[in-house]
């Protein structure tokens, strides 16, 4: 009979510890899976923001070198006279004196007449003035449009084998007849601002690849790829979508088998697509180095439970359940109060540190797309998408009153033909400064267009407007003075409203309002100079 008792005791004690410890395993493991699921899904976003901020990045770059180059091309053409449509050797002096237009394109420049023969070539190369090339993308389009062309890919003879495309545009005589067409080449194969990308790399194997709307490799890290390989339809599915209009970041298979984690941005210059990939197994090792820690974590946890199970408990599980609320409370939260504080130097501390490196790390990225998305390249003022979201919102506010200041450069234009579009962008820059200086830090100051820029001023009524407006002024005298002769000169409108309402009213008298200084300006100038 006593002999019975401790066997009992003993037995109760056993299943009361297996009973704790299997449903802290239990909860500890599904807590594991839990977090290590939303972890993945958290990182999986953070990689797909960054990758397709990347790609944006790159795409914005490569069609502004674009639109740059059909720039040149189109600015050079009209220079281009019958004279030297007529004679071959007239064109050969007119293309290499285009120094500028050379150091743009690595594959030549070339002056084609009307039946699609070459004329002259720059760098000039022997036995090939009037090649027919009217076979050619660039010419038939080109010839068949009247507009600037962006080719695709082809084998270039001027470098024999070599891939590359053109960029062109029509020559007009003065009734505006197409008589020929001024074209630039670019080597595929150079390190130039197309072949820069096949050298990005997303992380360690990652990488970037364009692909035109035929579905041809412009670029490619594996150069053998380039115009010799077209991805056939269904090979990519991603791809596929992306030739079709989609824009974006998912786990995908490449036309090579690899699992990879897609992500593609259309041109605005052209119908190609840039893409990235960055395989699986790489973009999610954090996350697989992770399921192994939690994997050990359990297992060493469950053994120390059986031992000290009353002691770790509320600790360990506590933890994670607060843990657990921060992470589903997050999206309500802001600037600090997203991380969470733990001083640990167990799993759970390694998590949270995981946890707000990302949290930190996609916050950071958030603040620079929200200051890309708001602010204007050059000036560094707010785009005009920011002033009418602002304008929006004062509209539907009760601040009252609202003065609305516009302001424009005088002959910009005249100013960027005299001395270039570089001194253009100094100026834009000096009255983006003249601006900040003259009005408050919560002003709404905004360049809206090319020449011009405008300013909500908030609670500021109709006598103070004209104070701010003298100040510009003033700002903008002592600028030209430090400038040695700056020609500077600002045209200047206002207008306030009482009722907010009526803002998009006081905006469009304060257009009239500056208007009508810039007339008033050169009418004093002509009057002086009578």
């Amino acid at each position: 009979m006593n002999a019975g008792v401790p066997f009992r005791r003993h037995s109760i004690t056993v299943r009361m510890t297996v009973a704790v410890c299997t449903f802290v395993i239990l909860f500890s493991s599904l807590m594991a899976v839990a977090s290590l699921y939303y972890f993945k899904q958290e990182l999986k976003e953070t990689i797909s923001n960054q990758q397709m901020t990347l790609l944006t990045v790159v795409a914005q770059g490569i069609d502004q070198k674009l639109t740059s180059a059909q720039k040149t091309v189109v600015e050079a053409s009209r220079d281009v006279t019958p004279g030297m449509v007529a004679d071959p050797d007239a064109a050969q002096r007119f293309l290499n004196s285009l120094h500028s237009v050379k150091s743009l394109f690595d594959n030549g420049i070339y002056l084609f007449s009307k039946d699609g023969r070459i004329i002259a070539e720059s760098p000039f190369l022997p036995d090939r003035r009037g090649k027919d090339i009217s076979f050619r993308q660039f010419y038939r389009q080109t010839i068949a449009t009247g507009k600037p062309t962006i080719s695709t890919p082809f084998i270039s003879t001027h470098s024999p084998g070599t891939p590359a495309l053109n960029i062109t545009a029509p020559v007009r005589d003065k009734n505006g007849a197409v008589i020929a067409i001024l074209g630039g080449g670019i080597n595929l194969l150079q390190d130039n601002f197309l072949g820069d990308l096949s050298h990005t790399r997303i992380a360690k194997n990652g990488y970037l690849f364009l692909v035109s709307g035929d579905r041809t490799i412009i670029m490619h890290p594996d150069r053998s790829r380039i115009i010799s390989t077209k991805i056939a339809p269904g090979a990519n599915k991603l791809l596929d979508k992306a030739l079709d209009g989609f824009e974006g970041v998912a786990e995908n298979t490449t036309s090579r088998g690899v699992h990879v984690l897609s992500s593609f941005k259309r041109l605005q210059a052209t119908d190609w697509v840039v893409g990235g990939e960055y395989p699986l197994n790489e973009a999610y090792q954090s996350v697989y180095r992770l399921e192994r820690y939690f994997a050990v974590a359990v297992v060493v946890s469950a053994l120390l439970i059986i031992l000290i199970i009353r002691l770790i408990m509320g600790s360990y599980t506590s933890a994670l359940v607060r843990f657990a609320e921060h992470v589903g409370q997050i999206s309500s939260k802001s600037g600090a109060d997203r991380l969470f504080k733990l001083e640990s130097k167990d799993e759970v501390g390694f998590v949270v540190r995981t946890f707000n490196a990302m949290v930190e790390d996609q916050d950071k990225k958030n603040e620079e797309l929200f200051y890309i998305s708001t602010h204007d390249a050059l000036s560094g003022l707010y785009n005009r998408a920011y002033f009418d979201d602002q304008m929006d919102r004062l509209s539907a506010g009760r601040i009252a009153p609202i003065s609305v200041v516009m302001a424009d450069i005088d002959d910009l234009k005249v100013f960027n033909d005299s001395h270039g579009h570089s001194a253009g962008d100094v100026l834009i820059t000096t009255v983006a400064m003249i601006l900040l200086e003259s009005f408050r830090a919560e002003d709404v100051v905004a360049r809206i267009g090319g020449d011009e820029f405008a300013i909500l001023l908030p609670g500021v009524d109709a006598v103070h407007a004209e104070i701010a407006l003298k100040r510009v002024r003033s700002v903008a005298d002592k600028y030209a003075a430090q400038a040695n002769g700056l020609t500077l000169t600002i045209s200047l409108g206002r207008a306030t409203v009482e009722n907010p309402a009526k803002l998009d009213e006081a905006l469009q008298l304060a257009d009239q309002q500056m208007y009508l200084d810039k007339v008033s300006r050169k009418l004093v100038e002509k009057e002086s100079e009578l």
